[in-house]
C-alpha cells in the first residue's frame, strides 16, 4: 500500500456530537503547516488540534484487526477514524518518540500515541471499541510539523532519523498507565522536548507523585 493523506471539515456524528472524525482522501498538493494540512478542522480544540497534534497516523493494518474482532466494522476503512495520513508497514512497537518522517520536501515529528475517546465508539457505533484500541495498542499517534512546505499525493511516508533510546509509542501507552513505572524514566519523559506537551505534563505529575509514594519494591 502507498501513503494516503487524508482530510475533513468539522461536523456532527449521527448523535448530533461535533467531530472532524470522518475524513476525505486527498486527491490533489496541498500545503502542510505548523497545524496541518490546510483545509483539516477539529472540532473540539480542548482534545484535538494544535502543534502537537498537527497531523494524526493510524496503521491501515488495524481496519482489519478491528472488522476480525467486530464483524460489523468490516465497512469502515482508512480516514474513518480521523487519520490524516495512512499506510502499512509502521506500527505502535516500531516507531519512536521524535522519529523524524520525510513526506517529500515536509518533515515532521512524532510526538505522542493518539488516546482512543469516546467519538471512536460512536463513528463506529460500537461501544467496546475503544477498549479494544487501546488494550490491543492498535493507537495510532500524532506528529509536528517541523518543516512545511507542498505535500502531493504522490509523497510517501519515509523515516529518516530515529532514536533507539527513545521509547515506542506502544511503551509510551503503557508507561502512561503503569502504577510502578521507574521514576527517573518518568522525570526524563516529563522534559523530553520531542513529546507532545500535555503528555509531558501527565508524566510531570506522575513523577511527582512517584517522589513523594515510593514503591517498597522493585
Amino acid at each position: 500500500m502507498s501513503t494516503r493523506y487524508f482530510t475533513g471539515r468539522a461536523g456532527h456524528l449521527a448523535d448530533g456530537t461535533p467531530s472532524a472524525i470522518a475524513k476525505q482522501p486527498v486527491v490533489a498538493a496541498l500545503r502542510l503547516g505548523p497545524l496541518g494540512f490546510a483545509g483539516d478542522e477539529q472540532a473540539d480544540h480542548r482534545f484535538h488540534g494544535g502543534p502537537d497534534q498537527a497531523l494524526h497516523y493510524y496503521p491501515a493494518e488495524h481496519y482489519a484487526a478491528l472488522a476480525a474482532r467486530f464483524p460489523a466494522l468490516a465497512r469502515f476503512g482508512p480516514g474513518d477514524l480521523g487519520e490524516n495520513i495512512s499506510d502499512t508497514g509502521w506500527l505502535e512497537h516500531d516507531v519512536r518518540l521524535g522519529d523524524v518522517f520525510a513526506l517529500g520536501e515536509c518533515r515532521i515529528a512524532v510526538t505522542q500515541p493518539r488516546v482512543p475517546c469516546h467519538k471512536i465508539a460512536k463513528r463506529l457505533d460500537e461501544a467496546d471499541a475503544p477498549a479494544f484500541v487501546a488494550e490491543t495498542l492498535r493507537l495510532g499517534w500524532y506528529f509536528r510539523v517541523i518543516q512545511g512546505g507542498i505535500v502531493t499525493p504522490e509523497a510517501q511516508l519515509e523515516r529518516v532519523e530515529s532514536d533507539p533510546a527513545a521509547p515506542s509509542i506502544a511503551t509510551l501507552w503503557q508507561l502512561r498507565l503503569d502504577p510502578a513505572a521507574d521514576p527517573e524514566l518518568i522525570n526524563w519523559l516529563a522534559n523530553h522536548p520531542a513529546l507532545g506537551r500535555a503528555w509531558r505534563g501527565k508524566f510531570a505529575q506522575r513523577a511527582e507523585w512517584l517522589a513523594r509514594n515510593p514503591p517498597l519494591f522493585r
